[in-house]
């Protein structure tokens, strides 16, 4: 019996210890140096030492910051790697569409140092697709919203003075803004929809309407457990599904027989159109605005809030990174130094007039009478959203299919949202 008692109290004392070790590092805030602390991430590298600066000037705190650039494409895969060879870095710019799937690879920051409520105060709501049940995954990084792009002179050549702000008044203007040929060839395009592989951001698009309707299409069930909902949603017998209705919509565009018409899978990639003049409305993200700019000077457009549903939703799909802690971390408590000071209000000024980005915080203000767009790029920011995605690959290949069997005719609406369905609950498991 004594030797039990002392196996427990031995058992007991070791997880106290360990409890106090873990605890240690992330209480490393008051120290005077961070220590050394390895950072990946797809930001530009100059983009990130000039941040870095203004926390490091003046300052030693942050001297052991080093910071390594990785292609999109190849951060994720090289993170997994080098976190299974046990060479990982201490702190990585994580894209939130792969949390559903690699969410697993990172470190729990404890409610005990940064709380829920604090969290949420802080940070945009569609930076709480890094908040789990035993903590948070990340810290809000940037935000790069959906937005609207509009041909102000195609505009003006039909006689339309501004922008649709909601779905039902640009399926109202669609006719006014496309031009065909007698053989009903399209010349001149009112919006890049009802296709999918030349259409960019159509997945976002999508999810967008989907959203606005009322349905995530990925949530958790009454367990907890991650599941498909895009046949969720239908109240009455025969009623479309919010995402039966997205489908419809996004759809119709590509029809050669709908008023709406003004799109085909024989269309040049949307962006591309846009900035050659020909199409009237493009979907894209706010990270576009300057490249496009420089692409075309001359082109005479704007930028206006992605429609919402009249009497429903607003919200729109972004692209959201934070700053998350890989496991096997040498110095988890510097780096969560580190991602909190990158994220404070200063660190974010700094950031955003880099990347003319809105701000993943909430007290974010833009006041600079120079900037026509900061303020509306905020509002974007505050009402996105992002999605849990199971497999970025493979959810946009489902949506293709289901898109793309309606539009070619091949099933109906109902049936093709039903083998999305199917597909993407198997994708879950």
């Amino acid at each position: 019996m004594k030797l039990f008692n002392v196996i427990v109290v031995g058992i007991f004392l070791a997880l106290a210890i360990g409890a106090v070790i873990i605890f240690s590092t992330f209480t490393a805030l008051n120290k005077n140096s961070v220590g050394k602390v390895s950072v990946w991430g797809s930001l530009p590298l100059s983009t990130f030492e000039a941040v870095m600066g203004g926390l490091q000037e003046g300052n030693s705190t942050y001297d052991g910051v080093t910071y390594t650039f990785v292609p999109a494409p190849e951060l994720i895969p090289n993170l997994v790697e080098a976190i299974a060879a046990g060479r990982g870095p201490d702190l990585v710019i994580f894209p939130a569409e792969y949390l559903l799937s690699q969410g697993d690879k990172l470190v729990s920051i404890p409610y005990s140092n940064v709380s829920r409520r604090e969290f949420q105060n802080t940070f945009i709501q569609a930076g709480e697709v890094f908040l789990a049940n035993d903590g948070i995954k990340g810290i809000p990084f940037t935000v790069d919203p959906l937005v609207m792009y509009w041909n102000r002179t195609l505009f003006a050549n039909a006689g339309l003075a501004q922008p649709p702000k909601f779905w039902d008044e640009l399926s109202d203007i669609a006719p006014r803004l496309t031009k065909t040929q007698e053989n009903g060839t399209l010349t001149q395009n009112s919006v890049a929809l009802g296709a999918w592989d030349n259409i960019f951001h159509a997945k976002a698009i999508f999810l967008t309407l989907a959203h606005q309707l009322g349905n995530p299409v990925v949530g958790r069930n009454s367990e907890g457990v991650y599941v498909s909902m895009i046949s969720e949603g239908a109240v009455e017998s025969g009623a479309l599904t919010p995402v039966n209705s997205a489908v419809r919509f996004y759809t119709d565009f590509s029809d050669p027989v709908k008023p709406v018409y003004s799109w085909n899978r024989s269309a040049p990639e949307s962006r591309n159109a846009f900035l050659a003049g020909g199409v009237a409305m493009y979907f894209g993200s706010v990270s576009e605005l300057l490249g496009m700019r420089q692409a075309n000077p001359n082109l005479n457009f704007d930028v206006a809030p992605v429609p919402s549903v009249r009497g429903g939703g607003a919200g729109v799909s972004a692209q959201v990174t934070a700053l998350s802690i890989p496991r096997g971390s040498r110095n988890i408590g510097g780096s969560l130094a580190v991602a909190l000071a990158l994220t404070s209000t200063n660190s974010q000024q700094a950031l955003l007039s880099l990347i003319s980005l809105p701000s993943v915080r909430r007290d974010a203000v833009s006041n600079n009478p120079n900037d026509p767009y900061g303020a509306m790029f905020q509002n974007a920011a505050v009402l996105s959203f992002s999605f849990l995605d199971p497999d970025p690959s493979a959810t946009d290949a489902i949506f293709k299919r289901m898109m793309e069997s309606v539009s070619s005719g091949k099933l109906r609406v109902t049936e093709a949202s039903q083998g999305a369905h199917s597909e993407l609950q198997a994708l879950l498991r």
